[in-house]
């Protein structure tokens, strides 16, 4: 009677619970059994985010997933005008661990949810600079065909890498490399203020560069092995003169230009002086 009573009991475990059980009696009147559960291969990462796209593989949108046990890595990236300030999962805030705005998890073996918050970033300056530039790769080899995109202003590189992207303000802009495909290459994230020329890089992978009202840039630009985008160089490319056929290559100072223009004023006013004289001698 026992046995039978403890096989309608496994029975019925076995029609209500998620799980394989096999049972088999003992000569004692005991019960040996092994349960077998079932383990999901991926989870789900939810995203909740305004102002801002979270991707994984190239793929976004509200649900992302990811295999089990594995070490997702998630691309952060703000619109347009806005930046991000808190980055938070499961609850725990995570904003620190987004450098250059990647974020890599630990591995996953539950579903996860991932909150991004935004502020919009105020634009306090009506300067624009046109910024050109080159993009190579890790071995120094030209990126020809991809779109640059600054702060939704875009150009697309040419077979040497070359490129230039017009009317971008000053402010703090995403900075995103896309492929043919429409794959992220790399991202990052400059803020350009009014100074002296300059690229400093910053703790979370940003760049801030410092420039004169309403320059040119010209960027050295590396697209790295795990996604990111390293400034080199930044150079100041003064516009050409309206009207003048010469280029400027670099902004003039003061005393440079007394040193420029103050040999040619000597030359010209001794040119007149000599022609005063023969005038004088003829008359």
């Amino acid at each position: 009677m026992r046995k039978t009573a403890a096989f309608l009991l496994c029975f019925m475990l076995l029609l209500v619970c998620p799980v394989a059980a096999s049972a088999q009696g003992t000569p004692g009147g005991g019960i040996d059994a092994t349960i077998y559960a079932s383990v999901p291969d991926s989870h789900w990462i939810t995203v909740e985010a305004e102002h801002a796209q979270v991707t994984l593989d190239g793929q976004g949108g509200a649900q992302l997933k990811a295999a089990r046990l594995s070490e997702p890595r998630l691309l952060i990236r703000p619109e347009n005008g806005y930046r991000v300030t808190r980055v938070t999962l499961n609850g725990t805030d995570v904003t620190d661990a987004v450098i250059g705005g990647y974020y890599t998890l630990e591995p996953v073996y539950e579903d996860k949810t991932l909150t991004v918050s935004t502020e919009a970033v105020q634009q306090e300056t009506d300067d624009t600079h046109d910024i050109s530039g080159t993009i190579v790769d890790e071995s120094g080899n030209p990126v020809p065909g991809v779109t640059v995109d600054i702060g939704g202003h875009t150009g697309v590189t040419d077979e040497d890498g070359h490129f230039t992207v017009e009317d971008v303000p000053d402010g703090r802009h995403p900075v995103t490399i896309i492929g043919p495909d429409g794959e992220i290459l790399g991202y990052t994230e400059i803020e350009i203020v009014d100074g002296q020329i300059g690229v400093t890089e910053g703790e979370d992978g940003s760049f801030t560069i410092t420039s004169p009202t309403d320059a040119a840039l010209d960027l050295e630009m590396t697209i790295t092995s795990d996604g990111r985008i390293q400034i080199g160089k930044v150079t100041d490319v003064t516009p050409a003169v309206p009207g003048s056929d010469i280029p400027k290559t670099g902004r003039v100072g003061g005393a440079a230009a007394v040193c420029i223009l103050l040999p040619a004023a000597v030359c010209v006013l001794a040119v007149r002086l000599a022609r005063a004289k023969g005038k004088r001698r003829s008359a």
